[in-house]
């Protein structure tokens, strides 16, 4: 049976689009016998997974960005535990951070290709699922999600830069919520914070490390909870992210857990694997989904701007 490649091609304001006559020509090049679907707005690509599931398809691919790739992987999980076929993925997208972190080539669309039909190398990943969502790379409150909005709104400028900008905006705009958070083994008593961030992988907006010493496979989410602090501390603190060493901040915790929970007094903005989402839950619930989900990947994950060899920092409340 050939595999199912699902199209979001408005991933990367429609570069996607542009560039998948190229993708089609190099897959057929290669012999891969496939058949393809494009979605036609949010949430299709769910429906489309589903359904590709459930006539048989694997392996079932994204092409597009992380959030094609997040919509892919919730029609695959549905209400389960596990995906019901495997991933494959063609980074189509802006940030790419999925694809980065799998050793999948982001720049070389060839290359990515190749990769995909000769599908050397299969891994067995972790997923997370907060709330109603599943995610597979990360779910993000406060000033995150705000920075991803902001970034959306900037037409100009493509590529990283527009997440780095994004995030300067929403400093100068964001309201803290309060929040307080529980995870095995600890606790963090309500205050104002600038963000919470709940990872299963590294990177995210294409530069940024906020949860630097996240692995794939170890049964865990990293979770990072920043104080809010005043806006040029924010400025400050920022750098330090794009290199994963703002964990030693003060008033930055970072830990491991299965599962966390947060309480809020305010409606919080939520960003799944780089979308927006349209409710405003005071309340998460989020855990780990060990072993969820089997995705063709490189046989090198992509860099991180920490060494795993030394001893991680783990700091709790």
């Amino acid at each position: 049976m050939p595999a199912k490649i699902i199209l979001n091609p408005y991933s990367n304001r429609w570069r996607a689009r542009e560039r998948w006559p190229e993708a089609q020509r190099l897959l057929a090049s290669l012999g891969y016998e496939f058949e393809w679907v494009e979605t036609e707005g949010p949430g299709h690509g769910i429906e489309l997974a589903r359904e590709a599931v459930a006539q048989g398809f694997d392996p079932i691919i994204a092409a597009g960005g992380d959030g094609a790739i997040s919509e892919v992987v919730n029609g695959l999980v549905g209400e389960g535990e596990i995906a019901r076929a495997t991933l494959g993925i063609l980074p189509l997208g802006s940030a790419n951070d999925y694809a980065y972190q799998l050793g999948i080539p982001t720049n070389d669309l060839e290359a990515a290709c190749r990769l995909l039909v000769e599908a050397k190398s299969i891994r067995t990943v972790d997923l997370g699922r907060g709330n109603q969502y599943v995610f597979v790379n990360d779910f993000i409150i406060g000033l995150g999600a705000i920075a991803n909005q902001e970034a959306a709104k900037i037409q100009r400028i493509k590529g990283e830069m527009r997440y780095v900008l994004g995030a300067m905006k929403a400093i100068l705009k964001a309201k803290w919520p309060t929040v307080g958070a529980r995870w095995e083994g600890g606790a963090l008593e309500k205050r104002p914070i600038l963000m919470g961030y709940i990872a299963i992988g590294y990177r995210t907006g294409g530069v940024y490390y906020f949860s630097p010493y996240a692995q794939h496979d170890d049964g865990l989410l990293d979770f990072l909870v920043a104080e809010a602090r005043s806006r040029l501390e924010v400025f400050r603190l920022l750098p330090s992210t794009m290199k994963g060493t703002h964990i030693h901040a003060r008033g930055v915790y970072y830990l491991q857990s299965p599962w966390v929970e947060l309480e809020s007094e305010d409606p919080l903005p939520l960003l799944v694997d780089g979308e927006i989402k349209e409710d405003f839950p005071t309340r998460v619930q989020a855990r780990v989904l060990p072993g969820a989900l089997r995705v063709i990947s490189g046989e090198t994950p992509g860099p991180r701007p920490i060494n795993l060899t030394q001893t991680s920092v783990k700091r709790d409340a």
